[in-house]
């Protein structure tokens, strides 16, 4: 299927480990779109508004990861409902005739930790049924629990680590995932005043703030907790594995329930130390941070090549993914 050439790229600082044009990539070969390339631009926030409003009518749209998702809120109009919630964007799109003619913002972000979650807990897989995986993408991106087939986490402790764009995103999917709270670990927990915020505005208890760097503090709520998210960078979230290393956990109730389930967004290199250490904890299941990059680019590519949500070829951006 031959069709004009357009492009669409992922930004960010660092951006060279990203395998979004991976998964871009498979998705346009598998519709046919020939003319159709997605490449990585290395860009810090002082950068982008010039860059985008010098791109050309033909570019579709952007995926914008750190440090660019609260950069890009001044230069478009959010769409959906987490962006408008959070302020925060990880998807640009750009009307016909490219960012001249109008610039939508989006936050993919929110289903993506759904999805990988929930796969987790072996509800969701990349192969299912077409539409079902995209009415479980769109309940997840419109906030509504009362459409995700048999929540897994009902009343379960959370803990997120970090306190950026990707915790914000975190504390939302765990609300539509209706866990009973979510606390926070951080490295600059004085930098937590947002997160306050958020869960107030989400209807979550407030959370409990812990350092990272408060040893005891932080294994036990490692410990304590049914999910962790961990939001930090490559690296920054290595202390917390040699906490792990040292702790026990009590042997998983026989009620049924899930084990401790962790979801690290680092996925360079993978896995990584702090899910190695998870991994020991009794009935725990580990999720790598691809999981999330999967399932939040479907709606970017349908957003970006005016698809349905369903005709994305997930289970060949999920193929490439496991290839790679």
């Amino acid at each position: 299927m031959n069709g004009p050439d357009r492009r669409c790229a992922v930004l960010g600082d660092p951006i060279s480990h990203s395998l979004s044009p991976l998964l871009h990539g498979s998705a346009y070969a598998a519709l046919g779109l020939d003319g159709w390339r997605y490449d990585r631009v290395c860009m810090d926030a002082d950068g982008l508004a010039d860059f985008i409003h010098g791109l050309d009518p033909s570019w579709a749209g952007l995926s914008l990861t750190m440090p660019l998702k609260s950069a890009v809120g001044p230069l478009g109009d959010f769409r959906d409902c987490w962006s408008k919630t959070l302020g925060v964007a990880n998807t640009t799109v750009f009307a016909q005739g490219g960012p001249a003619k109008g610039i939508s913002l989006y936050n993919t972000d929110v289903e993506g930790i759904v999805a990988a979650l929930l796969e987790a807990a072996d509800r969701c897989r990349a192969d299912e049924d077409p539409d079902d995986l995209a009415a479980l993408l769109e309940a997840a991106g419109q906030g509504r629990q009362d459409r995700l087939p048999d929540q897994p986490y009902p009343g379960a402790q959370a803990l997120v680590i970090g306190n950026g764009n990707t915790a914000e995103s975190a504390f939302c999917a765990l609300k539509v995932l209706r866990v009973e709270r979510v606390d926070l670990l951080a490295r600059n927990p004085e930098h937590c005043d947002h997160m306050l915020d958020l869960a107030s505005r989400l209807g979550l208890p407030e959370p409990t703030v812990t350092a990272m760097d408060q040893a005891e503090a932080a294994q036990r709520a490692l410990t304590r907790a049914d999910i962790v998210v961990s939001t930090l960078p490559s690296g920054a979230a290595d202390p917390l594995a040699r906490l792990l290393s040292t702790a026990e956990r009590a042997e998983a109730d026989e009620d049924g329930r899930l084990g401790p389930v962790l979801l690290d967004v680092v996925y360079d290199p993978r896995p990584t130390p702090l899910m190695r250490a998870f991994r020991r904890q009794p009935g725990a299941r580990v999720i790598s941070g691809e999981r999330m990059l999967l399932y939040q680019a479907v709606r970017q590519v349908a957003l970006m090549t005016d698809r349905p949500l369903a005709a994305v070829p997930v289970a060949a951006m999920d193929q490439a993914l496991r290839e790679a």
